[in-house]
């Protein structure tokens, strides 16, 4: 009877055991479910287990191997009070020897009671912690850039939560760690010409971060919105109540303030920029500003009648009376601000797509409708910050004027809410901005003018360098086949878009930087030898200087198509031998000689303008003018326009479109 008494006792024992290991399940299940829906929604897959290469050949990779393994090492393989198993029971407990070989010969019966007392464990548990450094080693021999970036987005995002993934310290010190070592590698993967897309990627990152710390100053500031403890506060959660009911957003949805959140978090560009699938289209039409101005009217019309606001509005009773209608109205404008800056923010999405693919290069051709919508996002900023900061000026004000008394003739929903208000984080938001502010102030100088020539001498050199060994005997001789018409050569146009080229010779042409690029002739001409020939000089690539003056004329052509010429000849190369505006003499003596004129005549030509330093673009077309007149054997250089557009060693003219060719470039 004694063996069965002890074992009436553990049994008991055990049960209280397994109440407690059953509440510490359910956190531990509600964690992992968190987990895992951060990961599909972040990630489009959930995180799993197992696998994995045991080491890298990237060192940044092996780091966070290392890392991983070490925290796994060092942590506990329970971190909790687990029971005791049945087998432990029996070799402490004199007696149960014999109740062991029972439960040996009749485990059929024995056995589920085991289990459902808490003495046998019918499942292996994996927490969050062991989970996610399983899918690390999963992932990590990915290089690719859009994978690395997700799962950077989504590590930031645990970050964000500490409290439900803070239990252990050493764990958040992983995260960082890993974060870190992740940026350095996206670092390296990004090249110099891509710096604007890594910038437009922070701004959409900074944006996000701060929309998250506004959450707490849309639910909490003025509101009575929860029920029961207060849940969550992040935009995942909000946007999974929306489909699934969730303890503490019962009746959010239901109230004047619910409502307007909602529209905020369906609208179509909040889901572009947060990278939410959306079956809906209706882009372009938003709700939101037509309730804005509903629930204006409403809530106004309600206070002129003299009463308070209802119940359904959402507002909390300290806020609802007719002297709180500033801060009302202020709350509703911040809704009207926040959809503003989420639509420009989602904007930069577009932009990022776009500087992945082309570079810094379309980001400077798009500069100045990029600067203007990074200019909107500073006026929504400051705006959205003024509205916070009157909203919580008030609410300090009314917790000023409830604590004075001590908060004596506080309700319990009052000191509810006083707590609550801890949640709210202005220092937090401030950064954000600040840091959004400064990245806005960094991705401007990366797309403005000041870039043009670091952007234009960094294409020019590697296009030419890549020309000359693609060109070159040395680099042709050692090909097996006769190498293809290089696609990058330092041939330049300007003007309309160019025609798509002959199929007999098989060119490509396409854009770098504003502009038009393809191979030049000599390269055509040496892709159609046999490989032997290649192995002798290669011809000149341009036309003698030794040219008969009566073949250096330029198109004959109308005053409109001068004009034409005029325009894009000043906008290509006054940049690039001047300083945009005019170009000194010694440049357009250059130019003149390039025109195959004479000292003599390139005197008289500056005399008849009466240019002495620099000169304007309008003295520089009179020249040139001058010079088109002499090419066509105009001696006496009368008054009257040319017939002709002068001809000028490089350039080529084909009525809508200039090239700048080598020729050009050459002393």
């Amino acid at each position: 009877m004694t063996c069965f008494g002890d074992l009436g006792v553990l049994l008991g024992l055990s049960i209280l055991w397994s109440r407690v290991e059953a509440s510490w399940r359910r956190k531990r299940q509600k964690r992992l479910d968190l987990l895992q829906d951060l990961a599909r929604r972040v990630l489009g897959r959930e995180l799993v287990s197992g696998g994995g290469p045991e080491s890298y050949e990237n060192t940044v990779a092996e780091s966070v191997l290392r890392a991983v393994r070490q925290y796994q090492d060092q942590r506990p393989r329970s971190e909790r009070c687990a029971p005791p198993t049945f087998g432990e029971c029996c070799a402490v407990t004199p007696g149960l020897s014999a109740v062991r070989s029972l439960s040996s010969s009749a485990g059929g019966l024995l056995s589920p009671m085991l289990q459902h007392a808490g003495l046998v464990k019918d499942e292996v548990d994996v927490d969050p912690e062991d989970l996610l450094c399983e899918d690390v080693r999963c992932w990590l021999s990915s290089t690719s850039r859009g994978e690395l970036e997700r799962h950077l987005g989504f590590y930031r995002q645990v970050l964000m939560r500490p409290e439900v993934f803070a239990e252990d310290p050493r764990f958040f010190h992983l995260l960082v760690f890993l974060c870190e070592r992740l940026e350095e590698l996206l670092g390296r993967l990004s090249v110099t010409s891509r710096d604007c897309a890594t910038q437009l990627a922070k701004v959409i990152s900074i944006g996000k971060e701060l929309l998250d710390g506004l959450l707490p100053v849309l639910l909490l500031s003025i509101c009575d919105l929860l029920d029961g403890p207060t849940p969550l506060l992040s935009i995942e959660t909000l946007l999974s109540s929306i489909e699934t009911p969730i303890d503490g957003f019962a009746k959010l949805w239901d109230l004047d303030c619910g409502r307007i959140l909602y529209e905020l978090l369906r609208s179509q560009h909040f889901r572009d920029f947060w990278e939410l699938r959306s079956d809906r289209g209706d882009r372009g039409q938003t709700k939101l500003l037509d309730l804005w101005l509903e629930l204006r009217h409403s809530w106004v019309d309600a206070l002129d009648e003299g009463e308070d606001l209802a119940l359904g509005s959402g507002i909390h009773q300290l806020f609802r009376s007719k002297s709180s209608r500033e801060v009302q109205q202020q709350y509703l404008d911040l809704y009207k601000q926040l959809d503003n800056l989420i639509k420009f923010l989602s904007m930069v999405a577009h932009y990022r797509r776009l500087a992945n693919i082309a570079g810094d290069a379309a980001m400077y051709h798009l500069r100045s409708t990029l600067h203007h919508l990074l200019q909107e996002i500073e006026i929504a900023v400051a705006n959205t910050l003024a509205l916070v900061s009157r909203i919580m000026e008030e609410v300090r004000r009314t917790v000023m004027n409830i604590t004075s008394g001590n908060a004596k003739g506080a309700t319990g929903r009052t000191l509810t809410w006083l707590g609550r208000l801890q949640m709210i984080d202005e220092l937090s938001v401030a950064r954000s901005a600040t840091s959004l502010l400064e990245a806005i102030q960094e991705l401007r100088f990366l797309s403005s003018d000041s870039r043009l020539p670091e952007l234009r001498k960094s294409c020019q050199q590697s296009l030419q360098q890549i020309c000359e060994i693609t060109a070159s005997v040395e680099f042709r001789s050692r090909c097996a086949e006769v190498p293809p018409t290089a696609l990058l050569a330092p041939d330049v146009f300007v003007g309309d878009d160019v025609e798509s080229p002959k199929e007999d010779q098989k060119l490509e042409i396409f854009e770098v930087a504003g502009a038009r690029i393809g191979p030049p002739a000599h390269m055509e001409a040496a892709a159609a030898q046999p490989l032997e020939a290649l192995r002798q000089p290669l011809p000149p690539s341009e036309a003698s200087r030794s040219t008969p003056p009566s073949e250096l004329q330029g198109k004959k052509c109308q005053q409109d198509e001068q004009d034409r010429f005029y325009e894009l000849f000043f906008a290509a190369v006054l940049p690039l031998l001047g300083d945009g505006t005019s170009i000194s003499i010694e440049q357009a003596t250059s130019l003149l000689q390039k025109g195959g004129l004479s000292e003599q005549q390139q005197q008289e030509a500056f005399e008849s303008v009466g240019a002495e330093q620099d000169l304007e673009s309008e003295e520089l077309r009179r020249v040139l003018e001058r010079m088109a007149r002499v090419q066509d054997g105009d001696q006496a250089s009368g008054a009257g326009a040319p017939r002709r557009i002068p001809w000028i060693h490089g350039l080529l003219w084909d009525g809508r479109r200039l090239r700048i060719g080598e020729g050009f470039y050459a002393p």
